[in-house]
């Protein structure tokens, strides 16, 4: 697990990290200008592309190109930035990571593993649909089923896994995705919320139901999970994340809040 990023300990010895996450770019120019002035006003340690930054379908008006996807990436203003496979990064990615590598701009990518921001475990789950191979080139193939990793994750870092998970797909039964179908919950990231129970989950890929149902947010058993998804035109969606340490980390905030964008309403995690 790799430690990034660290925010300078505040008041009293404590460390307050602030991540956003969003998802569902689509390459969209304006949605990357969007991320780049919401970066910029709330100042966040970290920012967490959770897939589908890329558009397998290509380029077409008001969208950037591959490379300009990493330029604006690489222009963030934010010291760290991890991101997560969606269904539309395939071979397309090998271009956009040779781009980062050639403007010098180093990003973090998880698939079914962790790393820390300061004080704050991000595990990134990986995407079931789609091509993966491209993303995962320098990296080992995942067994096809959660049990064959996640809980060797959990158990090596133990309760500081259990805080914040980042996945493209929805987990299964919220009113954040649709029940069924390419852009349904996924049932497998259901089972694994329930039997691990985390404090915070933040997917996209549903890019509708979530304002159909008037929902950015939902307590799935004991956990607060948030959609970040794009609806067709309109604000940035984005979740900004504080999660709030006490004096020597530990990796359990003592306090985290979430508040979504655009709407700018908090809810403390927990309680759910």
């Amino acid at each position: 697990m790799v430690r990034r990023g660290l925010s300078e300990p505040g008041e009293g010895g404590q460390e307050t990290v602030r991540l956003l996450a969003v998802s569902d770019l689509h390459q969209s120019e304006a949605l990357y200008r969007q991320l780049g002035e919401a970066v910029a006003l709330h100042k966040p340690d970290a920012v967490a592309l959770l897939g589908d930054f890329l558009d397998a379908l290509g380029v077409a008006s008001g969208q950037l190109s591959v490379r300009g996807c990493a330029e604006a990436v690489a222009a963030l203003p934010v010291r760290e930035v991890v991101v997560v496979r969606g269904n539309h990064e395939d071979w397309n990615y090998v271009g956009f990571a040779a781009a980062l590598r050639d403007i010098g701009r180093e990003v973090v990518t998880l698939h079914g593993e962790a790393c820390r921001v300061g004080s704050l475990t991000l595990v990134g789950f990986p995407t079931r649909l789609g091509d993966e191979t491209a993303f995962t080139l320098t990296k080992e193939p995942l067994p096809g089923h959660m049990d064959g990793w996640l809980p060797r994750v959990v158990r090596r870092i133990g309760p500081a896994a259990r805080v914040l998970w980042l996945m493209h797909e929805p987990p299964l039964g919220t009113p954040l995705s649709m029940p069924s179908g390419p852009i349904g919950g996924n049932a497998e990231w259901t089972e694994a919320i329930e039997r691990f129970q985390p404090w915070l989950v933040v997917f996209g890929h549903d890019h509708e139901t979530p304002g159909r149902n008037g929902h950015w947010h939902h307590v799935l058993g004991s956990t607060r999970v948030v959609n970040v998804g794009q609806s067709d035109g309109g604000a940035l969606h984005f979740t900004r994340i504080d999660a709030t340490f006490g004096p020597g980390g530990g990796g359990i905030p003592r306090r985290m809040r979430v508040t979504g964008y655009p709407w700018d309403q908090s809810v403390e995690v927990p309680p759910c």
